[in-house]
């Protein structure tokens, strides 16, 4: 069924789907990845992230979207995409992101194809923040070869737009994060990758494993940019860091910084050795408040897998990046 929710003159359609609507404080929402939106037009906040990954009994998986006004109490969750019979992604609903682009509302999230299929990041649209999201690639966005996850959007000085997603260190071993031209339309991709960035490089890194599958290699998760004052571009990824190497030393789940001092996609990029977090939480994107003020929304803790919550945390926007305003 579908729930009305107004707004000031107009209204939209809330979709609700198999989990009951109420009202709820971040500190109570069992998320991962989350993701804030900010609607200026209706002074709400939306809040989309990793919740209803593979389903549940006979209820496939979706996207959910919480909304709220002031980043601390939600109304959810409603459904923002329902896949549609037959579409490629069935499982490893993860990671959702949102831009408003051409006048227009861009999902961009990672999915698991069938049996022989490998993960990848498409995109989906919708008319409003909330959806409900439609297919829109021409399936996954990264190739189809490769095991990919977490794209994000970028587009540059120039006007060309960009995905830029992780290589998994699934099947890479050495995780890396890497950037693909979009068409205009944003269905498919141009053209060859760039790669950002190798992970078996960084000094702070831990190698990973995975016991279930018996692999081991270096982590790449998350990947989002931001231009700094001084023009040079920023990127925010995630990884886990050795033992005693942060600010705290818990060796978790952390963000690191990636930099383009020439301000292009291209590079060169420089690795930095200082994390801007290493406190067993992870996986972040920046949002402007209401107010315009930039936060950080990340997950916390990390593990143990079930006590995730969303965690906004100011920023202070120095000249050349970012700071913790703690």
């Amino acid at each position: 069924m579908a729930f009305r929710y107004y707004f000031g003159s107009g209204e939209h359609r809330m979709i609700t789907g198999s989990r009951s609507i109420g009202t709820i404080k971040t500190s109570d929402i069992h998320m991962r990845d989350p993701f804030v939106f900010s609607y200026v037009k209706e002074n709400k906040y939306y809040l989309f992230g990793t919740t209803f990954a593979d389903g549940i009994g006979d209820q496939e998986p979706v996207f959910e979207v919480y909304v709220g006004e002031d980043l601390v109490n939600w109304e959810g969750p409603y459904v923002a995409f329902q896949p549609p019979k037959g579409f490629w992604g069935v499982r490893h609903y993860w990671a959702p992101e949102v831009f408003e682009i051409d006048e227009r509302f861009y999902m961009f999230a990672t999915f698991k194809g069938g049996i022989g299929e490998h993960r990848g990041s498409g995109i989906l649209v919708a008319d409003h923040p909330a959806g409900p999201y439609t297919p829109h690639s021409n399936g996954p966005i990264t190739p189809k070869e490769w095991e990919c996850l977490d794209g994000t959007f970028y587009e540059d000085d120039e006007g060309l737009r960009w995905m830029i997603y992780c290589h998994e260190w699934t099947q890479e071993y050495e995780g890396k994060i890497k950037a693909i031209r979009l068409t205009d339309d944003m269905k498919e991709s141009l053209g060859e990758s760039t790669e950002i960035l190798n992970a078996a490089h960084m000094k702070w890194i831990r190698y990973f494993g995975d016991p279930r599958i018996k692999k081991e290699g270096y982590l790449t998760d998350a990947p989002f940019m931001y231009r700094a004052k001084n023009g040079e571009l920023l990127l925010l990824w995630s990884s886990y860091s050795i033992p005693n190497y942060g600010d705290k030393g818990y060796g978790g789940y952390t963000v690191a910084i990636a930099r383009s001092r020439s301000g292009n996609i291209h590079g060169p990029w420089i690795h930095e050795d200082l994390l801007l977090m290493d406190r067993n939480s992870g996986h972040s994107s920046l949002f402007r408040g209401l107010g315009d003020r930039l936060y950080i929304s990340t997950h916390f803790p990390d593990t143990p897998h079930g006590k995730e919550r969303p965690l906004f945390i100011k920023l202070l926007e120095v000249e050349n990046g970012l700071k913790l305003d703690e």
